[in-house]
């Protein structure tokens, strides 16, 4: 839900706003100058922890069925990858993110159509029960709100898109619809895929004393110990390569444009023309990379725990996102006729606003606490850049 009304919202920005800056724009515009640069920073909080934190879980589902292989190693050995393809340009990154998208779904084809077979075949113990999708009689909510923030890792990615605006044929129209077709695809897909995964073992006991391998031992039931490794290399190659390289990317562009708004660094305002991308705020995201996922690794920290913290980035910058149209149509445009402009201008982005807001919420202890320090940490930042070093903040 938060998503879709979120993705009205970008379409509405993105229309008035064509910039890679994606929210770090929309909110400097509207809001000002402070706000702007605290929406990128929380990109920044989203963003720059991501990379590290998808080679890690691509890590350990391959050390899940490579236990000799050190979980480092595999990491650093994706990081290279992303590195090589990220350096070479945006043009093979798109061509690999294609090839992604084609194998990642010929896997999950695969798994449904096992995972179909299994059911029906085993009436005794599987169903395709409603229950399989809601059960009221276990419904909690608390405990509902808190897996919702981590999941809605699987979702808040659409974002992205946004960052490549300047890249898109159309910018003002193509990202804000591959936007809400890649918002509907995921939540079918989702859905889909924890159904079936739900009516292969709906009690759950297959999998009880290994939650982290959970999809795999239940790929394992569907079909075997091939579907098991062969789903187990797709989340790998999905999170360590595809996902990790759309994600460096997003953010290198949105560094590019707060470094050429004053915001960051002026070396990381350069656009290399051979490649097409920013190349030294790659080169920095490949670095601090390399730094996160030795923090990681060695710190012991709950990777769920991580995965809130970018979470909590993602979630407040989709808040200010709402907020921003609200103002910005409602208020400030005053685009207030029909029903069209009161559901779109007003509405929607207000429930959306509440539902990112009530989910940011639920992270957990350590990722609000983390998640408000680094804004405490962005307004230090901002004061002394403005203050002390008589910056000039740029908007665009």
């Amino acid at each position: 839900v938060a998503v879709l009304f979120s993705v009205f919202s970008f379409g509405i920005m993105i229309r008035h706003f064509p910039s890679s800056g994606s929210i770090f724009t929309y909110v400097s515009h509207v809001f000002g100058k402070l706000p702007g640069f605290i929406a990128g920073w929380l990109m920044l909080l989203q963003y720059l922890v991501s990379p590290a934190m998808v080679y890690l879980i691509a890590a350990i589902a391959i050390h899940s069925m490579l236990p000799d292989v050190p979980i480092l190693a595999l990491c650093f050995g994706f990081l290279i990858i992303v590195a090589i393809v990220s350096l070479i340009g945006m043009k093979t990154a798109m061509v690999v993110n294609k090839v992604a998208l084609v194998a990642q779904l010929a896997i999950l084809a695969l798994f449904v159509g096992c995972g179909i077979a299994y059911v029906v075949s085993h009436p005794q113990t599987c169903s395709f029960a409603p229950t399989n999708l809601f059960d009221p009689s276990k419904f909690e909510f608390g405990g509902t709100m808190s897996a919702v923030s981590l999941a809605v890792m699987s979702y808040v990615g659409f974002g992205a898109i946004a960052t490549l605006t300047q890249e898109a044929r159309d910018p003002k129209h193509g990202p804000s619809r591959a936007m809400m077709v890649m918002a509907v695809l995921l939540c079918v897909l989702y859905v889909l895929q924890c159904f079936i995964a739900t009516s292969i073992d709906p009690s759950g006991a297959a999998f009880a004393g290994n939650t982290d391998n959970a999809f795999y031992v239940v790929a394992r039931i569907a079909a075997g110990p091939w579907l098991m490794v062969l789903c187990a290399v797709g989340v790998a190659l999905a999170q360590g390569v595809f996902t990790a390289i759309a994600q460096q990317n997003s953010i290198a562009f949105v560094m590019f444009t707060m470094a050429k708004g004053g915001c960051l660094p002026k070396f990381m305002a350069k656009m290399d023309k051979r490649t097409n991308s920013p190349l030294n705020a790659v080169l920095f995201i490949i670095a601090l990379s390399i730094v996160l996922t030795l923090v990681f690794q060695f710190s012991g920290i709950d990777m769920n725990t991580v995965v809130k913290i970018s979470n909590f980035g993602a979630l407040s910058t989709y808040t200010l996102l709402n907020l921003a149209v609200i103002v910005f149509c409602w208020f400030q445009l005053k685009e207030r006729k029909g029903a069209k402009a009161l559901l779109m201008h007003l509405v929607f982005p207000a429930l959306g606003a509440l539902v990112c807001f009530a989910i940011m919420l639920s992270v957990g202890e350590v990722a609000l606490v983390v998640g408000v320090a680094f804004i405490v940490l962005g307004i230090l930042y901002y004061l002394v850049l403005t203050k002390v070093l008589h910056r000039e903040i740029n908007l665009g």
